[in-house]
């Protein structure tokens, strides 16, 4: 049976396999969601150094523990007086070209931790990570599907939740201790739920603004399991009288998702999946009012690789987690997303959310 480790090993090894391929003699990573999906290291601070042979962990007092146990494939290089002077060290027996994360190094790091190693032909890295971390292994398909499941037993409770004067921070704090309690260790992202106008705002915050009848509700939410993130929106009439535009509105969105479902499958780049649910919302009236990309990958973040916006070049592999979530956003009346979870398989996607998905939400 295979085991943590061996999956850890077997990503080590695919990582060295592209080092080589790309003419990298080494590669270090302190990007947190790149480290733990090397090392299996979780702790929020440390920098993994690999090259062809050797692989080091560098953390420090806090962390020394919990990286023996989660890490034991790696080398620990324990930090006793600052992180400078333990990398300073690993550096000096690097040469050569070396990786390293540009995308989130910040100036000051490299100025002070990477460019003193000035004998090391620093190259960007990040390209090389993120097309090891699209294509999902079978332990985090099954923590993303745990994600997912709690997520959508969130929202199915949605409805005993809203009741005429609960507060948009009202109802947020419920879907929290919901997924809290049914077993999630933390929220993916700060969970939008959004009334009236406010939804509208594709990223509003919830507030004080309290339910009444008759008025437009958007929620989206994501529960997160041993690091890994899930995604849902659902928007809804709450009433028995909803404006006509916003039922037609809704259902635009509906099949702007379905075209972008229907169409997807490996080997389209991010801005083809987004201009299928583009073109169907613009035919139907509503293009200029959908105001973001049309979904993104999923992982140990919540915005990863591939990205599917309307300027993407990333291409889709099978085996990838990404969600779909078209939107349409009347300022200062309504907006209304509509979002799935879904995997990427060779003969097309698997829609993992199973949330209902309801036009109109009577009291």
């Amino acid at each position: 049976m295979t085991t943590h480790n061996d999956i850890l090993m077997d990503r080590l090894r695919r990582l060295r396999q592209a080092l080589d391929e790309t003419g990298l003699h080494a590669v270090v990573l302190r990007d947190a969601s790149h480290r733990r999906y090397i090392t299996g290291f979780t702790g929020s601070t440390g920098w993994a150094v690999i090259t062809g042979t050797r692989a080091w962990l560098v953390t420090d007092g806090r962390y020394w523990e919990r990286a023996r146990e989660e890490a034991p494939h790696f080398e620990l290089v324990p930090v006793r007086t600052s992180y400078k002077d333990a990398l300073q060290t690993l550096f000096r027996d690097l040469e050569g070209p070396v990786g390293f994360e540009a995308e989130t190094v910040t100036v000051d790091e490299f100025e002070r931790l990477y460019r003193p190693a000035s004998h090391v032909d620093w190259r960007r890295a990040d390209a090389i990570l993120h097309r090891l971390r699209q294509v999902k292994d079978g332990e985090e398909m099954a923590l993303l599907r745990r994600a997912a499941a709690i997520t959508d037993a969130a929202a199915r409770a949605l409805p005993s939740l809203l009741r005429p004067g609960v507060s948009e921070r009202e109802v947020a704090w419920e879907l929290e201790k919901y997924m809290r309690e049914h077993g999630a260790e933390a929220l993916a992202f700060p969970i939008i739920v959004a009334f009236g106008e406010n939804s509208a705002l594709p990223h509003a915050e919830p507030g004080d603004r309290r339910l009444r009848p008759e008025m437009a509700v958007c929620v989206d939410m994501g529960a997160r399991v041993a690091g890994y993130c899930a995604d849902l929106t659902r928007s809804f009439w709450y009433g028995r009288e909803p404006e006509e535009e916003y039922v037609k509105a809704w259902e635009a969105t509906r099949w702007a998702l379905t075209a972008a479902l229907v169409g997807l499958r490996p080997g389209l780049r991010g801005r083809y999946v987004d201009a299928l649910a583009r073109d169907a919302l613009g035919v139907r009236g509503y293009g200029e009012y959908f105001l973001h990309s049309v979904g993104h990958g999923v992982g140990l973040d919540i915005h990863e690789r591939p990205r599917l916006g309307r300027n993407s070049d990333d291409i889709l592999p099978a085996g990838t987690v990404i969600t779909l979530e078209p939107g349409v956003y009347l300022p200062h009346r309504w907006g209304i997303r509509l979002e799935e979870f879904v995997i990427l398989w060779d003969n097309g996607p698997e829609i993992v959310s199973q949330a209902p998905m309801w036009p109109v939400l009577t009291p």
